[in-house]
């Protein structure tokens, strides 16, 4: 064995390396980007339940103020003080978990009989079980303080319970579902496009189209027309599987959600072309995905939903794609959104596929051919 010949052709790869900055990154970037946006989340997140108190009348505005100061230093849960129709409308945009309605009713025995409605938002089901068991402990253990005396306690006035959406049926699977159907169909389909698109390239068959009157960006557009019919049985699919065969629960319409879905798809498409464009081979895509679809993961809101992120890292989430499918997706399985209600997250992914066509098609006039 020779130590000069091994030496060579250690340097050979060394070099091979060195001179490939996409490899570089991958190495050296990617792992330090990743492990930073972990440890952002992770460090910085918040994790806390938020109530509203929300006094029907002025009696029991007095019972609302000494619930909410009895717990001042619980860690957990936030309880806010609201009126209801404060209280319904944050419950409405998500910025509360549940509405704990608090009621007085005059008898003969007491001045004021306290009657508790709680509305659960519903669509994490494993914050709503947790939100249901934090007010039961609440309302146990200030018993005393609401009732002093008399049958007016909230045994004798049990906690009402209703959801705004889902209900006590849902499962983490039901809410996880739209998370996972986003980013499966979104992901698949970028590596199909990218994968392919780079074939036609590296195969020869691209030069000879653009030799033809076919303009580059009807090239672009054809293409697109060609992956988006696979992209379509996909989405398709994986949507029957899930609502028929899995039996996850879905409020939304079903042709409606499968337009929801195509179009984030659409995205991942538009944006495997782009991606490919700047590619030279399958191992170059392959580098892609911890700098486009890992961050995309962490920040979309299937592992951390996205209200609790850092500021910095929840401005960040709003500029990818992912979290508008992400959140276009979950409003219609989970809430029966309709297109007044998500038209933003779809404007917004409308626009980023038609953005990544045009620097695709940007990028091929680049082209030598």
């Amino acid at each position: 064995m020779s130590f000069r010949r091994l030496l060579t052709l250690a340097l050979r790869i060394i070099r091979q390396f060195l001179h490939d900055p996409r490899t570089l990154a991958l190495l050296f970037l990617a792992p330090l980007l990743v492990l930073t946006l972990l440890y952002l989340i992770l460090s910085q997140t918040t994790s806390t339940v938020v109530l509203a108190l929300a006094p029907q009348n002025a009696e029991a505005q007095t019972f609302a103020t000494s619930l909410q100061a009895s717990v001042p230093g619980q860690t957990g849960i936030q309880i806010l003080l609201l009126s209801p129709a404060q209280a319904a409308l944050h419950l409405k945009q998500g910025d509360v978990d549940g509405v704990l309605a608090i009621s007085c009713t005059t008898t003969s025995t007491t001045p004021c009989a306290p009657t508790f409605t709680l509305t659960l938002e519903g669509s994490n089901p494993a914050i709503a079980k947790q939100l249901r068991s934090v007010v039961t402990l609440l309302l146990t253990g200030f018993q005393g303080q609401i009732a002093p005396s008399g049958p007016s306690t909230p045994s004798a006035h049990p906690l009402s319970i209703h959801y705004l959406y889902g209900g006590p049926n849902y499962t983490v699977t039901d809410a996880l579902a739209p998370y996972l159907i986003s980013l499966f169909s979104f992901f698949l389909i970028f590596m199909l496009t990218a994968v392919a698109f780079l074939r036609e390239r590296s195969q020869g068959t691209m030069e000879r189209v653009l030799v033809s009157p076919l303009h580059r960006s009807e090239l672009v557009v054809g293409y697109i027309l060609g992956f988006t019919l696979f992209a379509l049985m996909q989405v398709l699919l994986i949507l029957l599987f899930v609502i028929l065969v899995l039996k996850v629960h879905e409020q939304g319409n079903l042709a409606f959600l499968f337009l929801v879905t195509a179009l984030s798809t659409l995205g991942g498409l538009s944006l495997g072309i782009c991606v490919s464009a700047f590619s030279r081979n399958e191992y170059e895509i392959g580098q892609s995905i911890p700098l486009l679809i890992v961050p995309q993961m962490l920040l979309g809101g299937l592992f951390f939903p996205v209200k609790t992120l850092p500021v910095g890292l929840k401005q960040l989430a709003e500029v990818l794609p992912l979290t508008h499918a992400n959140d276009a997706l979950s409003a219609v399985m989970l809430k029966g959104a309709q297109f007044s209600d998500v038209w933003g997250d779809l404007l917004f992914l409308g626009g980023f596929a038609l953005l990544m066509l045009v620097l695709a098609a940007f990028t091929l006039r680049q082209e030598k051919v």
